[in-house]
């Protein structure tokens, strides 16, 4: 989850600096600057946007995975029980 936050962080960092580029872009001296760092911002903020939506895909993916283990333990205790019940019955 942290790597999550972490891209999430930087996506809204690099959506703040592009909003902020476009913003100054009509104030620019040199339109041809703010157009590259436009174009560099966009770039950066779909690859976070990748980032994000695959970790996303991972946490779900982790989660699924998480359930399936603990219904697989669970029942390997119930059976351990049963095991463990029938032994007690056949001693006492």
């Amino acid at each position: 989850m942290a790597k999550l936050e972490e891209a999430v962080g930087r996506l809204t960092a690099a959506l703040e600096q592009l909003e902020r580029a476009v913003g100054d872009s009509g104030s620019s001296a040199s339109g041809g600057e703010a157009g590259g760092r436009i174009a560099a911002l966009v770039a950066e903020r779909d690859r976070l946007a990748a980032e994000v939506e695959r970790l996303e895909r991972q946490v779900a993916e982790d989660a699924e995975l998480r359930t399936e283990a603990a219904e697989a333990v669970r029942a390997a205790l119930g059976d351990l029980r049963a095991v463990a019940g029938e032994q007690g019955g056949r001693h006492g």
